[in-house]
């Protein structure tokens, strides 16, 4: 039995306030809305529970919102062994238009860190490890975090023999592949997954085409041995690692909001992986589950509507 360990640097509370018809610079009448434990670790924490999993959380929390966040854990039934700071757990609203299904998030930046939370949160995730354990490491780094943060989680896991999954941009996710690139990945597995936007600003190339986007992440795998699997949304993700090169498409589903769908995608590859399923199983896992969360209010997902969409994800072999 595996652990899913969720490395989340900078939780939030989630604010979902959502209005008919957004029109910025005027007065919006809120029709309804919804607090929540959030920020891209807790929205996998959320989706691999649905799942079954047996989920521990590790980050930075503080203040009466990094209460919230505790409590919700202990709601989900995930082990919480977040950091105790001096600074507030940041909070994030986001506005949905009803009519839509989109939405606007305003991002805080987050508490600072010290080196010395840092390093509690290093040899906590240190001694939960073990061999065959999943390591999710997402989401932005708050102020004051070291810039390879993700890398340093991802070596962790790797040296303990686990699954290391990283979901990053900008600086961060480019030193995880320089990372990979220099070191190796030692006696673990990894696997990086940006989306198609996150992975081209590194590479300062527009991947919006799905052969450009193909093209790049074999090239990044011939040169990593990582495997990458990157999201494009609705247009699906793709699968490039040892042995498999693979796409998945998106079940089409009646949007309310599609904040979180990648975390809830991330939540299903994490789950899969942790079982052992094959690349493929793994992909309609992830596929489903990132559609099912954009057919959700709030970032979560109903497990009867994922296995239903599950089933109407297609797979293609490259």
């Amino acid at each position: 039995m595996f652990t899913l360990h969720v490395v989340c640097p900078n939780p939030a509370l989630d604010r979902l306030q959502v209005v008919e018809h957004f029109v910025p610079f005027e007065v919006n009448r809120v029709v309804d809305v919804q607090s929540l434990p959030g920020g891209k670790g807790m929205i996998v924490c959320r989706g691999a529970r649905r799942l079954g999993a047996t989920v521990t959380a590790h980050g930075f929390v503080g203040g009466f919102v990094g209460d919230v966040i505790r409590r919700g854990c202990a709601d989900l039934g995930v082990a919480d062994r977040h950091v105790q700071i001096r600074g507030e757990t940041r909070v994030t609203p986001v506005v949905i238009e009803r009519e839509t299904g989109r939405s606007t998030v305003l991002n805080e930046r987050g508490p600072v860190v010290t080196a010395d939370e840092q390093e509690q949160l290093a040899a906590g995730l240190a001694a939960a490890i073990r061999l065959g354990d999943v390591v999710v490491s997402t989401g932005s780094l708050p102020p004051g975090s070291a810039p390879d943060l993700h890398a340093t989680v991802a070596r962790q896991a790797l040296r303990h023999g686990a699954t290391a999954l990283v979901d990053a941009h900008g600086d961060a996710l480019a030193r995880v592949i320089d990372d990979v690139r220099a070191g190796g990945t030692g006696g673990g597995t990894l696997v990086v997954k940006p989306n198609a936007l996150e992975l081209g600003g590194i590479l300062g190339r527009d991947l919006s085409d799905p052969a450009d986007l193909l093209a790049a992440v074999r090239e990044l795998h011939a040169r990593t041995g990582a495997t990458f699997v990157v999201t494009s949304g609705a247009h699906g993700a793709v699968w490039v690692g040892p042995g498999a090169q693979l796409t998945a498409d998106s079940p089409v589903v009646n949007t309310v909001n599609a904040t979180g769908s990648g975390d809830a995608f991330l939540a299903g590859l994490a789950v899969a992986l942790g079982r052992g399923e094959d690349p493929a199983r793994a992909l309609t896992l992830a596929a489903a589950m990132g559609a099912a969360n954009a057919a959700s209010l709030a970032p979560d997902v109903d497990p009867e509507l994922v296995g239903k969409l599950r089933e109407r994800v297609t797979v293609t072999a490259l």
